[in-house]
């Protein structure tokens, strides 16, 4: 099943791209419905690059589901690579229930701001379904969550 979900957002792209390669981004973004809490590598990274990350999952901070994993294919940490792609993020991602969390977002100027968009792809078996419902719900959080954060300023 996928998710898709838009939103416009008035900041550059070039500024959001900046703080999209920073895990903190990903805290700010999931907090408090979901939190992660870094496996392997033990240390949070400072920036996003190419690789796997293990994260243990916990609901609302208390409720443990599992591990996650960030498998990150694409990031675009200049924010003049861009041009070359509208998809700066690239989440090859899996967890203990969900075989497939492919994650993508997409940033594309529009008029000065940014147009936002989260594309999902769950495989979960007998899970998709609540995987899905789940989806849509946390996804909704995110964008609620980014968009008071840019409209502060990206003041964490």
């Amino acid at each position: 099943m996928r998710v898709r979900l838009s939103c416009l957002l008035p900041c550059a792209v070039q500024r959001l791209v900046s703080e999209l390669a920073r895990p903190a981004l990903l805290d700010y973004l999931s907090s408090p419905m979901l939190v992660f809490e870094p496996v392997e590598p033990a240390e949070p990274v400072e920036r996003w690059s190419i690789g796997t990350y293990r994260f243990r999952l916990l609901v609302a901070g208390r409720l443990p589901i599992g591990e996650h994993v960030i498998n990150v294919q694409r990031t675009v940490a200049d924010p003049e690579e861009v041009g070359t792609s509208p998809v700066v993020w690239h989440d090859a991602g899996y967890s203990d229930l969900i075989r497939v969390w492919d994650h993508q977002i997409v940033l594309e100027d529009f008029l000065g701001m940014t147009r936002y968009t989260d594309r999902v792809e769950i495989r979960a078996g007998l899970l998709t379904v609540p995987a899905w419902l789940f989806a849509q719900v946390f996804y909704l959080h995110r964008r609620r969550r980014l968009n008071r954060l840019v409209s502060t300023g990206f003041a964490y």
